[in-house]
């Protein structure tokens, strides 16, 4: 007699990027430098929460203490620990283009990474790309967009699209050329107050719902 052949178990759907409203942000943790600040105060996602502070790096963000809304003053493991969080959104790396290399970076950021999942296991992780500068920031300074593009290639090697998905926005602020639009900001690397929305709205056009 001919013996069934066993039925595969199905690959898992992958995830995919859909699209969503402010309410998906109530249990979302922006963890970010002074660009995450703006967001925080003028991208209108108020239900988020935020540990953010100007000049945060990967080196640190485990360490230092950070005041957030409605929680207290805390470091980053003790917030995860004490909330509960669906998504967890992390922008770093503008503060530390003048230190190390691509790959050192992220090797301290995978370990910022590791740690996020650990205490946060159930939430999904969003890695967004650091943001470009303008082309005269980048050409004078050491905030070189050949830098931050060598890193975002780092970073999105972390990705694996089922629990950490990689986005960039980049795209939306960007001219011609791949540099920060100069007319949206006044210091070549931040964007200013009024075009933090279209950072949000960029958002909404990637969530990942289970």
């Amino acid at each position: 007699e001919e013996t069934a052949e066993p039925t595969p178990t199905p690959e898992p759907t992958p995830l995919q990027f859909t699209t969503v409203d402010a309410s998906y942000f109530d249990d979302a943790l922006f963890i970010g430098d002074s660009r995450t600040v703006g967001i925080a105060e003028y991208g209108s996602l108020k239900n988020a929460t935020y540990f953010a502070d100007v000049g945060l790096n990967v080196y640190v963000a485990q360490t230092k203490a950070i005041a957030v809304k409605n929680v207290g003053t805390v470091t980053l493991p003790q917030l995860l620990s004490q909330k509960t969080f669906g998504k967890v959104y992390i922008m770093l790396g503008i503060n530390e283009l003048g230190t190390g290399t691509a790959e050192s970076w992220a090797a301290q950021y995978k370990v910022l990474l590791d740690e996020v999942r650990e205490l946060q296991p159930d939430a999904i992780i969003f890695l967004q790309a650091i943001f470009h500068t303008t082309q005269e920031k980048s050409d004078a300074t050491f905030f070189k967009n050949s830098t931050i593009d060598a890193r975002n290639a780092e970073l999105q090697k972390l990705a694996d699209n089922e629990t950490v998905f990689y986005i960039d926005c980049n795209p939306v602020f960007d001219d011609s050329t791949g540099a920060l639009t100069p007319e949206y900001s006044g210091d070549g690397v931040h964007v200013k107050a009024a075009y933090y929305p279209m950072w949000r709205d960029y958002l909404f056009q990637f969530g990942v719902v289970r």
